[in-house]
């Protein structure tokens, strides 16, 4: 007999291997898109953030605190990036795809743990085996494609990082549980642990929120049959069964007849209320993501969705009552609960951002993120079975082997041709443009991708297209001014500054904007008013503030109010282009 030190060492000595495993395999799938360029949100929410030009004063425990609830820990990495690296898209990729890696590793423990706990070694189940599925379960989450707008995309490490914490409060839960005897101080101390984990997650993504609803699932679901636990269940299982059903068909009833019930009402931006974006998630959960899964061909970052708005629609009614189904028979027909556990862990993750929390968009493929592990999982499970059950042979399990290998690289080589798909803003809203040709939004930012790669007149071409179909987009109006100003046609740039100001009135650039054009125009006093409208707007534009010296001082015969302008325009930026001309000036005003 082998000793306990050398059964430990061996199978450290496996678990090290196949976490070394799992690292290559992911830095191989998703090494081609390191040097992407920032794109969609993240051009916006980084690049173009005037709070990340002194990223510091968001690498506080004060920022941290107050803003806790707004996502407070993900802009802090985003600012920890830019301190670190400034604005190269590289470190960014870098710092994804290390904790997307650092997931698949965690996730890997978590199965193998609960393999165990599931009573997987009674039926047959050796060591060898739950690890071998625990690693594929792991590599099937690491490399599918779906993952690719997690990873790729940077404002998606919301996603990312939220796992991982939700993942490690899982994980010292599952370490609690396997305590042979623990004292109530240890109880507290792990409960404790996971409390702060699951609270330095929440300021990521609100998704933690679901780890309490996991962790009772998980034992009950591990429980031996005579449990008191569970006894207890199946003593007041129809009281349990109807206080449940009560509070749900109300709470269901509530949130579609009450848009201002439990989390107020939708905003105005989203596209469908709260009542529509609930009857629609059921068909997004089963015709578009379980889809996805079982067949990630044409991957979409934004999915066409018909939107359903009645209780009694084939695409509401067929997809839950799927859902139902499946749940029912993982419990009824299955010996183990190991099935229903990983059903739920789908749909109870998946739940936050498919059900109460109406979302702009009806489906996004990054919001899968975790909850798909739970499919991975039991996808590997059925694998493996279905080739067990031919026999045990040494053959059959390295065709089983092959099985699996073969899954990972075709799903690996699926996910770098989907990475390439985001190496430019024209490749990836091409792509996007041909699978939702119905959608406004792709219209639009193809034709801002053509305007970044200099084609001015598929840029113009696709603009107009787009307002055919949204003529009150503030984008499309104030790009379309600028585009056509590059081209000498003014009065069509006018004319599209003056209808986005009046779509956005609280935004300052269109007012700028006009204020250039009557300024090249000689209508002074129409340029000053513009102009002043924008510093209202916004009283740190240091442009505008130089162009309001400009009309003062040299053509509304206004000169101190002038010096005045481009004092303020110098404080707020000094380095900017003619600041040397602007010292000039001032230094001979000076009196005496």
């Amino acid at each position: 007999m082998r000793s306990g030190n050398s059964i430990f060492s061996q199978t450290l000595l496996s678990q090290l291997g196949y976490c070394l495993l799992i690292s290559l395999l992911g830095v191989l799938f998703f090494a081609n898109h390191l040097n992407n360029p920032f794109q969609f949100d993240s051009v916006a929410y980084i690049v173009n953030n005037p709070n990340l030009k002194n990223p510091e004063t968001m690498l506080t425990a004060e920022f941290w605190q107050k803003e806790f609830l707004d996502r407070g820990l993900l802009r802090m990495s985003i600012a920890l990036n830019v301190y670190l690296d400034g604005f190269r898209p590289f470190g960014y990729h870098i710092f994804n795809l290390a904790f997307h890696i650092l997931n698949a590793l965690l996730l890997f423990f978590v199965l193998e743990k609960s393999f165990r706990r599931f009573g997987m070694e009674a039926m047959g189940w050796g060591s060898k085996r739950i690890r071998t599925v625990s690693f594929f379960s792991a590599v099937f989450f690491l490399c599918h494609p779906i993952q690719t707008e997690s990873v790729i995309y940077i404002m998606s490490r919301s996603e990312v990082i939220a796992s991982t914490f939700y993942l490690a409060g899982f994980l010292t839960f599952q370490q609690l549980l396997e305590r042979p005897s623990t004292s109530r101080l240890q109880y507290g101390l792990y409960f404790l642990v996971i409390f702060l984990i699951a609270l330095v997650g929440f300021s990521v993504k609100q998704i933690v929120a679901t780890l309490p609803a996991i962790m009772i699932l998980y034992y009950l679901c591990g429980c031996p049959e005579q449990s008191p636990a569970l006894r207890f269940l199946i003593k007041w299982k129809w009281t349990i069964i109807g206080i449940i059903a009560g509070v749900s068909s109300f709470l269901f009833y509530k949130l579609l007849t009450d848009e201002t019930f439990l989390i107020g009402p939708s905003r105005p931006e989203e596209m469908v209320g709260r009542a529509k974006y609930m009857l629609s998630q059921p068909s997004v959960i089963v015709f578009y993501y379980v889809n996805k899964l079982l067949f990630p061909m044409n991957l979409n970052i934004d999915p066409d969705i018909a939107v359903v708005t009645s209780l009694v629609s084939r695409k509401f009614l067929i997809p839950m009552l799927c859902i139902v189904f499946l749940l029912l028979c993982s419990l009824k027909v299955f010996k183990t609960r190991f099935i229903f556990f990983f059903l739920c862990w789908f749909f109870i993750i998946l739940s936050p951002s498919s059900s109460i929390v109406t979302l702009h968009d009806l489906a996004a493929e990054h919001r899968i993120y975790l909850a798909s592990a739970g499919f991975f999982i039991l996808f590997a499970c059925g694998v493996s079975e279905v080739t067990c059950r031919w026999g045990e042979t040494q053959p059959l399990k390295i065709s089983t082997a092959l099985i699996f290998c073969v899954f990972v690289g075709a799903l690996g080589i699926m996910t770098i041709k989907r990475n390439a798909v985001w190496q430019s803003e024209l490749s990836l809203w091409q792509d996007t443009y041909q699978k939702s040709p119905q959608k406004l939004r792709p219209l639009i930012n193809l034709a801002r991708a053509h305007s970044i790669e200099g084609n001015t007149e598929k840029a113009i071409k696709y603009y107009q297209e787009s307002l055919v179909e949204g003529p009150g987009v503030f984008a499309t109006n104030y790009n379309l001014g600028n585009l056509y100003l590059t081209k000498g046609l003014v009065d069509d740039a006018l004319r599209h500054f003056q209808l986005a100001s009046r779509i956005e009135p609280e935004i300052p650039e269109p007012f700028a904007k006009l204020g250039e054009i009557y300024l090249s125009q000689k209508n002074f006093k129409l340029a000053d008013s513009y102009f002043k409208r924008a510093v209202e707007l916004n009283p740190r534009f240091s442009q505008v503030f130089k162009n309001l010296g400009v009309v003062n001082f040299y053509h509304l015969n206004k000169p101190k109010q002038g010096l005045a302008y481009f004092t303020r325009s110098l404080t707020l930026d000094p380095g900017q282009a003619e600041a040397d001309k602007i010292r000039e000036l001032l230094a001979q005003s000076k009196p005496g």
